[in-house]
């Protein structure tokens, strides 16, 4: 995890790096940190079908089709308010983002993805595709999106939660390099 801080207006970013691959990916898995972000995935098929342990246990490997949620929290454990707080996650390869899974409280997070490895953000991801020989602009597949961003609006006070999902689905195949 990468922690960057601006003297001056307290602004945090999160950059987490969740290393999962597609069929090693464990159905429980949690880290927390002394920054007072934690992760936790959970393989909500392995779940439903019996195949998950106890968090923290040695997990069997995910298959192609499960379904994986990803928990983030962050709590500010500062003496103060911290304003302008963003974190955000890669999705791994073998993995493809569940449409309209992301969500964050409290209401004042701002949700979007990136498809181009993080380079920029947006709330609703756009490709440029050729239709009937010109250029029309369309939601981006599920399977293009990289990374998942939220953002705080205003300040957290001391103590102070953000809760936030997604879900990916461990795909059948490398859905995408990085």
């Amino acid at each position: 995890m990468n922690t960057l801080t601006r003297p001056g207006n307290a602004t945090l970013i999160w950059g987490l790096t969740l290393i999962s691959l597609a069929f090693l990916f464990p159905p429980v898995a949690a880290q927390e940190t002394a920054t007072g972000l934690r992760i936790v995935a959970l393989n909500l098929t392995a779940q439903e079908e019996g195949r998950a342990t106890p968090e923290g246990a040695d997990a069997p490997a995910s298959r192609p089709g499960d379904l994986i949620e990803y928990r983030l929290s962050f709590t500010n454990t500062r003496e103060g308010a911290v304003g302008n707080v963003v974190f955000d996650d890669p999705i791994p390869v073998g993995l493809v983002y569940v449409e309209g899974s992301a969500g964050a409280e409290p209401e004042n997070v701002v949700v979007e993805f990136s498809i181009d490895g993080g380079d920029s953000y947006t709330a609703n991801p756009e490709i440029e595709v050729e239709e009937a020989g010109e250029r029309v602009r369309r939601p981006a597949p599920a399977e293009a999106y990289t990374h998942v961003r939220w953002t705080v609006q205003g300040t957290l006070a001391p103590g102070e939660e953000v809760r936030a999902v997604f879900r990916v689905r461990v795909s059948a195949g490398i859905a995408r390099t990085q």
